[in-house]
């Protein structure tokens, strides 16, 4: 995903333009990665503009802000509308939605919740798919190891968490990949870079928990809950490493990602045929394109700018 070339923003409850949205150099976020975020999409339906599952990803965005003491100051109501007006704000019919609550530039000590304010931010951007155009992702096992949950919460979504990935995928591009899987302490099969992992095996899903030391994707829950409705068997425990040798499918989920198909894992290919992946991912397209009524409590209308 590379820098937005247009960007709308609210900032500290109000709209604020590209050329004001600035944070202070010595904010505590930026120097120790102590903020908390949501990647949300907006998608362009026939129906107009709905973002995908909103309440839920706000839900997670302030139980992340209270595990690190950031206090938005917001109410879950209140940012949900200032993220539906910066949508329409926008003029985006397909759109990528950050929010972000990040502790200010009070103290550089190691106490910010003793000290610094909250400052909370909303951007909103295009945002093309992830690998447009590939017919999935070619994946390596990363060497960098996926950071134990009892080092850090990784079912927070911290900023901070995510230099765990950026190391993962720059080594895995630099080999020559589109993506890498990390393990954890044990050797088991924890998650993506940024995405959730499922595997498929005689017809049923599998994916693993917080158990694994994973981020409870969105999308993961959303494609559990699909599989469910579908008549898709699916377990939920630990992933073996050779569990992804021996599966007739596998695919990453996630609010980028969407679903992806797995193609490879290092050297190994896995089957072409991937009947319950393609299954699930159409049925995802047309869940957030409003294309199934059984899932617009999913979706928040964004009603377009009064005449």
């Amino acid at each position: 995903m590379s820098a937005p070339p247009r960007a709308t923003y609210w900032i500290d409850g109000k709209a604020t333009s590209a050329e004001a949205a600035h944070a202070p150099v010595l904010a505590h976020g930026l120097h120790y990665g102590t903020a908390v975020f949501e990647g949300i999409r907006a998608y362009d339906t026939p129906r107009g503009i709905a973002i995908f599952r909103l309440g839920d990803h706000l839900l997670r965005f302030f139980a992340s802000a209270a595990h690190y003491g950031l206090e938005p100051g917001y109410s879950l109501d209140r940012l949900r509308a200032a993220i539906v007006e910066t949508v329409r704000a926008s003029g985006l019919r397909d759109a990528y939605i950050r929010p972000l609550a990040y502790f200010g530039d009070e103290t550089i000590a190691l106490t910010p919740r003793s000290h610094c304010s909250t400052h909370v931010a909303i951007a909103v951007f295009g945002f093309p798919p992830l690998m447009e155009g590939t017919a999935g992702a070619r994946a390596t096992i990363s060497p960098v190891q996926k950071f134990s949950s009892r080092a850090l919460p990784a079912t927070v979504k911290a900023s901070g968490h995510y230099t765990n990935s950026v190391l993962a995928l720059q080594d895995a591009v630099a080999r020559g990949f589109d993506e890498a899987i990390l393990l954890n302490e044990r050797g088991e099969v924890s998650e993506g870079s940024g995405e959730n992992i499922f595997i498929v095996r005689d017809a049923a899903l599998r994916t693993n928990d917080a158990s694994a030391d994973i981020l409870y994707g969105i999308t993961r829950d959303s494609i559990l809950q699909i599989a469910g409705a579908e008549g898709i068997p699916a377990t939920v425990g630990p992933i073996a490493l050779d569990d992804l040798w021996q599966a007739d499918e596998a695919f990453f989920t996630g609010t980028a990602a969407e679903v992806i198909p797995i193609l490879s894992i290092d050297a190994r290919p896995l089957p072409q045929r991937r009947p319950i992946t393609t299954a699930l991912r159409e049925a995802y397209a047309r869940i957030v394109h409003a294309g199934d009524e059984r899932y617009d409590h999913w979706l928040t209308f964004v009603a377009p700018p009064a005449p």
